[in-house]
């Protein structure tokens, strides 16, 4: 697609320019930055490990509306609670638990209003997303909701390859609690260009599942911005297995005193995958916690990249944070780039962080080899034992036997893609 000027909005050819004046007023606040999109290239310390260029090189069109009789995604019968999206647009709802509530740009106040984008990165990728964006739809959550809700976001592709610009935001107010499961799925060649925005209210909780399932053919962007207030507590756990370029950037803002944050994720890679965790928690109040612990096994010629970042400023004392990065490489040409980062500006805080990068264990392949098994089956086994630390708290059976047939289908299938 390359870099020059004028590129950027024709990507926006053909988008939908229906609704409220105030919503395409916002939509068209960035215009002049995706005219000429500032794209995040290999020179920026965040993006050295992760090339942009084969996701701009492709000839994307902005997606068009489809029904839901096109698209048949593989659903979790564990999570009847759905929304359901489809090349950006809800289709279809099923009835929701007992406080919560679908909304969308009109239902948001002024002042939430002007809280969107805050903890983005401002360059073209966050503004492509706005601009293009259909329908910003809002999740809300008002006290102890009973079961979990499931946000089934479905991209899909015809003759051409198509962008995708889904924009949640979860409002989790004040005591609520809320089970999210964001589960992105495609057909055929698409490029998600995701933004979710998440605010919890003092004390609430949340927990929130990410899926990443996209066909091999896609590219799967997704930028999250999540502001905690005090006392408030986020798990997310992230599964990424699809795409053929990905690349998840959590940025968690604790903006009182006494808020958790608990990251786990498991990346799978194989083929040429190139897949890429990008996060950032940011500690600026006293008596935070935050935990982060993100895995990932790569095979054949794939490439996996964790870049973590937590700061803890100045005013942040008391904060007790850890950060480790274990990565299992199954080929000698697979590949993993990792960078565990602290930036402590108090004194009085208790913070660790690490990286580990290993093989299989020859000895162990060996004993399970000698005891009947055959080189496959061993080898499956010894992942799926790295794995299943975070598998294990993924409580929904459907979901976690899908995790258990990627990891197969990367370890028996010698070159992908």
């Amino acid at each position: 697609m390359g870099t020059e000027t004028g590129r950027g909005l024709a990507l926006l050819a053909g988008r939908d320019d229906q609704g409220a004046s105030d919503f395409l007023a916002w939509r068209d606040q960035v215009l002049a930055q995706v005219q000429a999109p500032d794209w995040p290239s290999v020179d920026r310390e965040a993006w050295r490990a992760t090339d942009l260029q084969p996701v701009l090189d492709k000839d994307w069109r902005l997606a068009m509306a489809v029904g839901r009789e096109a698209v048949t995604p593989e659903l979790l019968p564990e999570l009847p609670a759905r929304v359901w999206r489809i090349n950006g647009q809800v289709v279809d709802h099923t009835v929701l638990p007992a406080g919560v509530t679908l909304g969308e740009w009109k239902d948001l106040t002024a002042a939430e209003r002007e809280r969107l984008g805050a903890g983005l990165p401002a360059d073209g990728l966050t503004a492509l997303n706005q601009a293009a964006v259909s329908q910003v739809l809002v999740v809300r959550a008002k006290g102890e909701v009973a079961e979990p809700v499931h946000g089934l976001h479905y991209s899909r592709a015809e003759t051409t390859p198509v962008l995708v610009c889904p924009r949640w935001v979860l409002m989790v107010e004040a005591g609520a609690r809320l089970t999210w499961v964001e589960d992105y799925a495609s057909a055929g060649a698409t490029w998600t260009n995701g933004v979710s925005e998440i605010f919890l209210g003092p004390g609430s909780q949340l927990t929130h599942y990410l899926i990443q399932r996209e066909s091999w053919e896609s590219a799967h962007l997704l930028r999250m911005a999540v502001h905690q207030a005090r006392d408030s507590h986020y798990t997310l756990r992230v599964v990424s297995a699809g795409a053929f370029w990905s690349r998840c950037e959590p940025s968690i803002y604790q903006e009182g005193p006494g808020a958790t944050t608990v990251l786990r994720g498991l990346s799978l890679v194989g083929g040429r995958q190139h897949s890429d965790m990008h996060s950032r928690i940011v500690h600026d109040h006293p008596q935070g916690t935050s935990r982060q612990l993100h895995k990932c096994v790569v095979a054949h010629q794939g490439q996996a990249v964790f870049h973590g970042n937590i700061r803890v400023a100045a005013a942040a004392q008391l904060t007790d944070a850890g950060q480790l990065n274990l990565n299992l490489l199954l080929s000698p040409k697979a590949r993993v780039d990792t960078r565990p980062q602290l930036e402590i500006q108090a004194d009085n805080v208790k913070c660790t962080h690490g990286a580990t990068v290993s093989d299989l264990d020859p000895d162990a392949l060996f004993y399970l080899q000698s005891r009947g098994l055959d080189r496959q089956a061993a080898r499956l086994l010894l992942v799926d034992g790295f794995a299943q630390e975070l598998l294990r708290e993924i409580p929904f059976p459907t979901l976690r036997q899908q995790c258990q047939a990627w990891m197969r289908q990367l370890i028996g299938t010698e070159e992908r893609l």
